[in-house]
């Protein structure tokens, strides 16, 4: 949203003369079409309506009034105008999505990696290999290493996943018990 400005002391003057010539009336209709314009967006769920209907004010106080001609008929028409395309701007505001948050740089976790190596150590020569071997390439070349590793053991790629599935579940007890066994830091 653009950024809002202070609406001086001479603009407001100028701004209840647009609305009426007698000040006494200027100060009325000045109250009403705040009401309304607060209204005006309050209807339409905005948080923040009053905000919104000073923004409002203020757009149109900006204005060179000495164009818009001399106070005759209703200016409310005028504010809600403008207080429709202000609303438009919000609207798009709030649905533009939120940025991202900056990427998080993980600090290596040296006792997770610690226990991962003891408790592969654990796992015995055959078991760890196979680990290592499941979970290495990308996309692809991941799908055509664990064929592979299926048919060098002579199972199914399913009886496969099973045992990886087996050994990773030993991993994580194995892993949970050392991190709990360290001392703390």
């Amino acid at each position: 949203m653009k950024k809002d400005w202070e609406l001086t002391a001479e603009q407001f003057n100028k701004l209840l003369d647009w609305l009426d010539m007698d000040r006494e009336a200027a100060a009325n209709k000045y109250s009403l079409i705040q009401l309304r314009l607060v209204r005006f967006f309050a209807v339409r769920r905005c948080v923040d309506a009053e905000h919104l209907a000073d923004r409002c004010i203020n757009i149109v106080a900006a204005k060179n009034l000495e164009e818009l001609g001399p106070p005759e008929g209703d200016r409310t028409l005028y504010f809600l105008g403008v207080a429709r395309y202000v609303y438009l701007e919000q609207d798009r505001e709030n649905r533009r999505p939120p940025p991202l948050p900056p990427p998080i740089d993980p600090e290596p976790d040296l006792d997770l990696d610690m226990c991962l190596e003891r408790c592969l150590d654990e796992l015995g020569p055959d078991d760890r290999s196979l680990v290592l071997e499941y979970e290495e390439a990308e996309k692809q070349a991941r799908i055509q290493n664990r064929r592979r590793l299926a048919v060098e053991l002579g199972i199914t790629i399913n009886a496969l996943r099973i045992k990886v599935y087996r050994l990773h579940q030993q991993l994580e007890k194995c892993i949970e018990q050392c991190l709990a066994d360290l001392p703390p830091h």
